[in-house]
């Protein structure tokens, strides 16, 4: 399947042979790659090389390496893996802000949220109910973080019902670093009872087909989360984090 490369950059070449070959869908996922042997053999390089690779490949959201007797590294589904890593290094320098993703949330979601109006299944609508339940629950139960992920969950929903795959991925990517540091992002539990009723609207805006009220109502949402969220970037818990 593969071919020998010369010696410069040799785990940077292997990389470009593997990647090749999944672009060309010659490998797809769930694929399964051959061992480490067999690649040293095909590529006429050594192990280090191989292992170098196959774990850059998998930091690139590429490949899943699997241990145990049926492990081996696997061909992935396409994911934000790679998005995701490189916005959460940028978070952690400092060089991307929680301003910075909301602005990003401000141009992307009242769009999303107008196409999954015009989009939306029975199913995906159950879905969405569902999940404003599930808040509403964690939060009668005092468990606000929970309330919290199940609100990202919710702009997840919106994006996948909207169809569009570049705005999946990227709100993927930017739910999973509000995700990922979701404890060093303070919001009271009347902001979070107040996300829940904008969660609520939108979603009886969706079941009646008002796209342009949904719209209207996700900027609205969004810019209040902004204000609730105006300082934090200046805050000790934010630099904290930042800097850790």
């Amino acid at each position: 399947m593969f071919k020998p490369v010369p010696t410069d950059r040799i785990s940077n070449l292997v990389i470009e042979q593997i990647k090749e070959a999944v672009f060309q869908k010659r490998l797809k996922p769930g694929d399964k790659l051959p061992s480490e042997r067999q690649l040293m053999d095909q590529f006429k390089t050594s192990r280090v090389t191989i292992r170098e690779a196959l774990r850059s490949l998998e930091h690139f959201g590429i490949i899943e390496i699997k241990r145990g007797v049926d492990g081996g590294a696997f061909i992935r589904d396409p994911n934000t893996k790679l998005i995701t890593n490189f916005l959460q290094d940028m978070f952690l320098m400092g060089k991307i802000k929680i301003s910075d993703m909301t602005e990003a949330r401000l141009a992307i979601e009242p769009y999303s949220v107008r196409l999954a109006t015009e989009r939306m299944t029975e199913d995906a609508l159950n879905k969405i109910s569902q999940n404003i339940q599930e808040a509403k629950e964690c939060l009668e139960k005092d468990n606000k973080e929970d309330a919290r992920l199940s609100n990202l969950e919710f702009h997840r929903l919106i994006a996948q019902t909207s169809q569009n795959p570049v705005i999946i991925f990227m709100m993927d990517s930017i739910m999973d670093i509000m995700e990922n540091n979701i404890s060093s992002i303070p919001l009271s539990i009347k902001t979070v009872e107040k996300t829940i009723q904008y969660h609520n609207k939108i979603y009886l805006t969706l079941k009646g087909k008002n796209a342009n009220r949904a719209q209207d109502l996700m900027l609205e949402h969004i810019g209040e989360i902004q204000k609730a969220l105006e300082g934090l970037d200046k805050s000790p818990i934010y630099k904290r984090r930042s800097n850790s």
